[in-house]
């Protein structure tokens, strides 16, 4: 799957040429309202979709460790004439890369590696590039794009639905020589270490260090280290741990709106996560907490500091630990930029005042970017009177039981579920004809995101029901025991 990214030159192109009609001047492209309101903020976005064909777009500005505001427009689904909302699920393309950095860098915090250890001492085959055999690729090349990996496009493959290729087949297929997905562009011509560029394969093959380091799966463990602990409800790496009826659409336009349909990658962890804005904004304000949020922590601060370090000032000015620096209304900013077929997406932060910008959209080309920047304005406008959000507002709006993972499972698995209100709440499991094998939950629950583990050892292998009961909420789903 060829990922439309090249960062530094986008990040400039994005944000400092206008493309719209209220758009002042070249000169002064962010400024678009002598004074910027809610109203003219809405305005403006449903102008921009307007003019651009986006179908529908999510966005929202975390301060503080809260959502300052929030937005949701247009539709996630044509056909259906589904309109985006709290629970739409978007893929965050390259953003994704954030994710798998943290997964790693978790890593190193408990020493199970250092940044520039060679990667052939931890992965199950060899990494080298055959024209510097001698000098060794290390975890810092890889998250710094510098290891001299490159993207061959013609060789990365993609198809409808998840990938069947396993990531460290595929991985091992495209960088190993004779291989069924190697060429000689997969390597450049200069050695790890001595030249920027930028490298979706190098970043899937920090995601499978993580894998290769636990021997858990990449996406198990950051459901486990990273998702769970921050109520990061409705997201994952695949499609099958998802509800597609809630996932938006992916669409580009030219002259009538082309439906990419919902696709993966078996170097998934570079580009594929897919999520709500409010739970991206629970993994953003962690990051602008230097780690944390509501008491969780993901990374030590010291470690988000590293993140946020140029690295290799010589060969990249802008780029730290996967995380990229870029000027906007004048001040630093740290984030991520990320692109796909029918996918456009922002996250930054400001480091010194404490706030970010997400902005998600089911279009391509770029077009997140003009939002991004009218929000910046917005943070920017001593004139903007916006309820911030308390930290139980970004509790779930709703409630809802989520698909168990794994499913198939043996012999245990989660059962994911958020309540949207303090309630007397049940959760059982059920065998094909109705009888009930066990209660996992049986009490008032309050209003927020829950993980139940069902251990199945004791019950033999068939369908199983789970239900959950809470308030007027009754959902029944399905889960499957195979031993």
């Amino acid at each position: 799957m060829k990922k439309m990214i090249r960062f530094i030159a986008m990040v400039f192109a994005i944000y400092f040429i206008p493309k719209n009609a209220l758009a002042q001047s070249a000169a002064n492209p962010v400024k678009y309202f002598k004074t910027t309101t809610v109203s003219n903020v809405d305005s403006f976005i449903r102008n921009h979709m307007n003019v651009n064909h986006i179908p529908g777009v999510a966005a929202c500005i975390v301060k503080n460790g809260k959502i300052y505001w929030e937005g949701y427009y247009g539709l996630a689904n044509i056909p259906l004439q589904d309109s985006v909302r709290e629970n739409t699920i978007f893929m965050l393309a390259s953003i994704s890369k954030t994710i798998t950095a943290t997964a790693l860098l978790q890593l190193w915090e408990q020493k199970r590696f250092s940044l520039d250890d060679s990667i052939n001492a931890y992965l199950p085959f060899p990494v080298r590039n055959p024209l510097f055999p001698a000098i060794p690729i290390t975890f810092r090349h890889l998250l710094c794009h510098v290891s001299s990996i490159s993207d061959t496009y013609s060789q990365m493959t993609w198809s409808m639905g998840d990938s069947p290729i396993a990531l460290g087949t595929y991985l091992q297929e495209y960088l190993t020589p004779g291989g069924k997905y190697y060429s000689s562009t997969n390597y450049s011509a200069k050695q790890p270490g001595g030249l920027y560029k930028y490298c979706n394969i190098g970043a899937a093959l920090a995601g499978y260090l993580v894998e290769a380091i636990t021997k858990i799966p990449f996406d198990q463990y950051c459901r486990d280290s990273i998702f769970q602990p921050l109520g990061m409800t409705n997201t994952a790496w695949f499609l099958k741990d998802l509800n597609s009826l809630q996932i938006a659409r992916p669409y580009t336009w030219s002259g009538s709106y082309l439906d990419h349909g919902l696709y993966g990658y078996p170097d998934y962890p570079d580009g594929q996560l897919r999520t709500t804005l409010r739970s991206l904004a629970r993994f953003l304000a962690a990051h602008i907490g230097y780690g944390a949020i509501d008491g969780v922590r993901i990374l030590d601060s010291a470690t988000v500091a590293l993140i946020r370090t140029i690295q290799y000032p010589t060969l990249n000015k802008y780029g730290g630990l996967i995380w990229q620096q870029f000027d906007v209304l004048g001040k630093k900013r740290w984030g991520h930029v990320g692109s796909d077929y029918g996918v456009s997406t922002i996250m930054s932060i400001d480091t010194i005042q404490q706030n970010g910008v997400i902005v998600l959209t089911n279009y391509s080309p770029s077009s997140s970017a003009p939002i991004a920047a009218m929000l910046l304005d917005m943070i920017e406008s001593p004139t903007v009177d916006v309820k911030e959000k308390n930290a139980d507002e970004m509790f779930p709006a709703y409630t809802e039981l989520l698909q168990n993972y794994p499913n198939p499972f043996n012999p245990t698995t989660a059962i994911s579920y958020q309540l949207s209100a303090n309630s007397f709440t049940t959760l059982k499991i059920y065998d094909a004809i109705g009888r009930e094998v066990s209660t996992l939950v049986n009490e008032v629950k309050d209003a927020g995101y829950y993980s139940a583990q069902f251990d199945g050892t004791k019950i033999s292998s068939g369908i199983y029901f789970y239900k959950l009961t809470s308030g007027n909420y009754v959902c029944v789903k399905k889960l499957i025991l195979l031993k």
